[in-house]
């Protein structure tokens, strides 16, 4: 039943063991107390008062032991579990409503444009834009996010459509050279796999965030390359698998979809 309650509430399960800590820390400092009581007493050889310290700490002892047990208990539940699970999501999606955060579960994903959330339950971790968080508790999470979305993105639209186009001519030139200039569109899912083939020793690309890097350069309006290239993407009209299809939750809470990308001369 603990585990269950903890599933549900983490914010307040967090919050009552926040709360029990306080009396834990008071009952320490008695203890502590008593035991200064007992030094004090022996030094001098007082026998009464040591007597009365020596009951006074045993007391405080087996009170701190009691309140101990019980916080533990509060926290006992499995961590890896939890945060595989839909619990810990949960949690979050419903501190974000009271926050006024937007926060969007898709694929596996929790976006809260533009932040992209990846919980990693064996290492009892979140990244949030690949930089790792361990401290999990909702209210603060959420509160991140939340500044997270008052900050402008960096994006360099330029250098990602480079990127973009090589990839593409890659792609391009494996179907044949005198394709290359033609404007033949390439599933943009096939670019990625291109681009994640390379090595990154640092960090892993997501499909995720490669769909964010495509919103974002469509967003910014840059479509063309250094060379006079024009870039268009293309809608994943008739494609019936998913797998083929590269989606984000955009600004506002919109899904945006991209299937396909070409590039052509501007003359």
């Amino acid at each position: 039943m603990i585990e269950q309650q903890v599933r549900t509430n983490l914010e307040q399960t967090l919050a009552k063991i926040e709360k029990d800590s306080d009396l834990l820390v008071r009952t320490v400092a008695e203890a502590a107390t008593a035991v200064k009581k007992i030094r004090t007493a022996a030094s001098v050889g007082d026998f009464q008062k040591l007597r009365h310290a020596l009951n006074e700490a045993n007391q405080f002892t087996a009170q701190l032991q009691q309140e101990l047990a019980s916080t533990t208990q509060s926290w006992n539940f499995d961590e890896e579990d939890y945060l595989g699970g839909l619990g810990f999501q949960q949690d979050l999606l419903s501190m974000a409503e009271q926050m006024g955060v937007d926060l969007i579960e898709h694929e596996g994903t929790l976006f809260a444009y533009p932040a992209l959330v990846r919980v990693h339950p064996k290492e009892m971790a979140v990244t949030i834009d690949r930089v790792r968080e361990t401290r999990l508790r909702p209210s603060l999470l959420v509160k991140r996010l939340k500044d997270l979305q008052t900050r402008p993105y960096r994006f360099k639209p330029h250098e990602f459509l480079a990127i973009l186009y090589s990839a593409y001519s890659i792609a391009v030139g494996i179907r044949g050279k005198h394709l290359l200039g033609t404007g033949i569109v390439i599933p943009l899912m096939e670019i990625y796999e291109l681009l994640t083939m390379l090595p990154r020793p640092t960090f892993e690309y997501t499909r995720q965030e490669f769909a964010r890097d495509l919103y974002f350069l469509d967003k910014s309006g840059v479509n063309q390359t250094k060379k006079g290239h024009l870039l268009h993407f293309h809608a994943s009209t008739g494609i019936k698998d998913a797998t083929k299809v590269l989606s984000v939750i955009a600004q506002g809470g919109r899904l945006r979809t991209y299937y396909g990308t070409s590039f052509t001369s501007a003359a």
